[in-house]
């Protein structure tokens, strides 16, 4: 009953944040993509990125800033969806097939409603928040920035 509770007050927190954390990704994965953009072509002999070095170090801190917000969801949320599949393995892993016929149906009952019950937060229908989608950002804010500074240079 206690797994159950706590399965409800995580679908209930899924649907009350959900739009709110899965915006505040993208949001923050764009501003990485412009500050990494701004900063590294100020290096650039092109006077328009010129600016002076107390906003480089502005620029630095507020991009390691939003790159350990992102970080921490993920890790957390990837944390969070493992602990919560580590319950099905455990309860696959105990002896229940030694039991008496009631507790291995309870058993068996128990790990179909976990199974069934996949609540997990999603960007999209395939990519789960967890430390693998911050590393496949990371990856394709370095693509997108990338491209930017070779567009930049025509």
């Amino acid at each position: 009953m206690d797994h159950q509770a706590v399965m409800e007050k995580y679908e209930h927190f899924l649907n009350m944040f959900r739009l709110v954390i899965l915006s505040q990704i993208f949001v923050s994965s764009v501003s990485i993509i412009t500050l990494w953009f701004l900063f590294i072509m100020s290096f650039s002999n092109d006077d328009k990125y010129k600016d002076s070095d107390s906003v480089f170090k502005k620029c630095v801190f507020i991009t390691l800033g939003i790159l350990c917000e992102i970080f921490i969801l993920c890790y957390l949320f990837g944390k969070l969806h493992d602990q919560k599949d580590s319950i099905i393995f455990g309860l696959y892993s105990s002896n229940w097939t030694e039991m008496d016929m009631k507790c291995k149906k309870l058993i068996l009952l128990t790990m179909k409603m976990n199974n069934a019950n996949q609540k997990k937060l999603k960007f999209t229908r395939t990519k789960i928040v967890n430390l693998e989608m911050f590393f496949k950002t990371m990856s394709d804010c370095y693509s997108i920035i990338s491209v930017l500074i070779n567009l930049s240079d025509y």
